[in-house]
């Protein structure tokens, strides 16, 4: 019930993104990437080298991601709950700090040099508790059926 409902709510107030993560994903599952459901969201290993993203009910995760990188994993589904909380507001008080935080080369040399954490300000930092709050299971293999109930 409660996944039926999350999915509910992605497809209603998280509109926008979700309708965007779903364009996307499609695009990805069509070129062949690996996949796998989590927690009522959709994963995808894409090939982007620039990092992984969530959008609505969406997943994208980084081609180096293995299901042992339960943290990383969490955090893109930390996103999702920020979608469910922020509804259509989600691309503009998250997913824009986000991108600037993630894509700014000045920024991206300063995490750097200062060795600052990814996750380290808002609206990561949010991410990673909610996801590490929330999220309750490991990850499947890309492609296998087996789910385990295991806590992060």
């Amino acid at each position: 019930m409660k996944r039926l409902l999350y999915l509910l709510c992605q497809w209603t107030w998280g509109l926008p993104q979700t309708l965007i993560g779903a364009g996307i994903y499609l695009y990805y599952r069509l070129k062949g990437c690996p996949h796998f459901h989590y927690q009522g969201a959709w994963a995808v290993i894409w090939r982007q080298k620039a990092g992984s993203m969530s959008m609505g009910c969406f997943l994208f995760l980084h081609p180096a991601w293995t299901p042992r990188n339960q943290r990383l994993l969490a955090h893109e589904y930390g996103h999702t709950i920020q979608s469910l909380c922020f509804g259509p507001l989600y691309l503009l008080a998250v997913g824009l700090p986000s991108l600037i935080w993630a894509g700014t080369p000045a920024l991206q040399r300063r995490r750097r040099t200062r060795q600052i954490r990814s996750d380290a300000v808002y609206p990561e930092k949010q991410a990673t508790a909610l996801g590490l709050r929330f999220a309750r299971a490991e990850a499947p293999a890309p492609g296998s059926a087996q789910k385990t109930e295991k806590r992060l």
